[in-house]
């Protein structure tokens, strides 16, 4: 009778305690959240890195080398806002390094497929967007330190990251294939038949996803419209406006109702055909608004094929994108002679999402034949070693049942847009029915960084020079 107790309480307490490592993620994600929607960087920045008062701490006393890169970057983002520009830099460096360490390892799909691995068992594998997107904010940190080479390195670095990405995209997809092939393969026929059925029911409770298709090869707008208009604002030859005009055209086939974008093309045509000599001074507003999509674990049980007339229930995780909202449709921005609003550049979520629907199948086949293998060699245990075979089998399934929900949650819901001609020293931006003056340079060139993730939010504003 004791024995039996014991082995009840075993059971009961073992699951929850495994389990705590999951809603530490959650609780961690809406009290970040919570902190980032109110403007207080520094303590999103804290709940993200997990430490205490990372805005005054010294840049040579980080070492981002002891996060996770899904902490980095969340993190970064934070002090990145926060202005903590040199401490920001850090953490983007290395995120970059290791994400480009995760490429030439195959990695760009390996985190992902680990569906039923408990997130906070292991490491964090960057999406393919994380690596473009963290360019364009090393980029925005060159700009804000006025080192125009460093500018020009980060841009590079983010047409050299997407290129590798999709080279080994496909080629991690051939891989992945073939593992499950072979985990399927050593099943019976009745219990592939089943698992088959499963995999086709759980990529059904997918299908409102089908409409979200991303841009081709994994390419952001954003990140290639901000490349072009460094190079036609700072030529140093003809074949720079060249550059400039064929990322225009790129950004351009991506976003045909963006007016701006159609106006910055026809300006890098004439520049780089000599129609045109100088560019008017100008201001572009770039707008980030909202917070991306992020994943909830969802959960489905499914019949697992154990033998002949034999089935089992056995409960799967999995990650589920969930939009987020908007913090306003646009920002309007006046010189005092003229007014102009914000458009679409770059829709992060269709992003984010396509890049999860183009690895839906692997995912699901994956975490669908692992839970199968999983249960019935939780039932071969109970058989041959009796509940404390079930047990320990039982404790293995509840620390592989976590769906990974991690992600880089701190990125915007869109990217808009606007550009407007100098009209003196300042631009007045209406952001949320509200009025910021803002000041420029009254030559040059400038770029206008707003960043809102919810309405009500005090905005980001900052100004550099292009």
């Amino acid at each position: 009778m004791k024995s039996s107790s014991a082995k009840f309480w075993l059971a009961a307490i073992l699951p929850i305690t495994l389990a705590g490592c999951g809603t530490t993620n959650k609780v961690k994600f809406s009290e970040f959240t919570e902190a980032y929607k109110q403007a207080n960087y520094c303590k999103a920045a804290d709940i993200a890195l997990s430490e205490e008062n990372v805005c005054s701490t010294e840049v040579q006393d980080i070492s981002p080398d002891s996060f996770n890169i899904d902490e980095q970057l969340n993190g970064g983002v934070s002090l990145f806002l926060a202005n903590k520009t040199d401490i920001s830099n850090k953490f983007f460096d290395n995120s970059a390094k290791q994400i480009q360490e995760e490429l030439d390892s195959l990695g760009v799909v390996r985190g992902t497929v680990e569906v039923i691995s408990n997130a906070s068992m292991v490491d964090y594998n960057p999406m393919i967007m994380d690596g473009i997107y963290l360019q364009s904010y090393s980029f925005l940190n060159a700009l804000e330190q006025n080192n125009k080479d460093e500018a020009k390195i980060q841009i590079n670095r983010a047409f050299s990251v997407q290129q590798k990405a999709v080279e080994e995209f496909n080629k991690e997809i051939k891989k992945q294939n073939e593992e499950n092939a072979k985990d399927i393969a050593k099943m019976q026929k009745e219990a592939q038949e089943a698992n088959q059925k499963n995999i086709d029911e759980v990529l059904s409770k997918y299908k409102e996803f089908e409409r979200w298709n991303g841009y081709t090869n994994f390419v952001n707008p954003y990140v290639t419209y901000v490349s072009g208009l460094f190079f036609m604002t700072n030529a140093h030859s003809n074949s720079d406006y060249e550059n400039a005009s064929n990322y225009m055209k790129r950004v351009s086939g991506m976003v045909s109702k963006n007016r701006f974008v159609k106006s910055d093309l026809a300006l890098a045509n004439k520049l780089a055909s000599g129609s045109q000599k100088a560019i008017t001074p100008t201001a572009w507003v770039i707008f980030e608004n909202g917070l991306v999509a992020n994943f909830e674990e969802f959960r489905l049980d499914l019949p697992i094929f154990i033998a002949t007339n034999n089935v089992k229930t056995a409960s799967l995780a999995l990650p589920y994108p969930k939009e987020r909202d908007a913090a306003y449709d646009n920002i309007a921005i006046s010189n005092g002679k003229s007014k102009v609003k914000t458009e679409l550049l770059a829709d992060v979520d269709n992003i984010f999402i396509a890049e999860f629907k183009k690895k839906l199948p692997i995912i699901v086949t994956k975490a669908v034949t692992k839970l199968t293998i999983q249960t019935v060699a939780q039932a071969v245990a109970q058989n041959k070693l009796g509940d404390l075979g079930g047990i320990a089998m039982s404790a293995y399934s509840v620390i592989t049942a976590g769906a990974d929900t991690r992600s880089w949650y701190s990125l915007p819901k869109n990217v808009q847009l606007a550009k407007i001609e100098k009209n003196g020293d300042g631009l007045t931006l209406n952001i949320g029915g509200k009025d910021y003056k803002v000041k420029t340079s009254k030559e040059g060139n400038s770029l206008i960084y707003v960043r809102v993730p919810a309405a009500g939010a005090t905005p980001v504003i900052n100004v550099v020079n292009l």
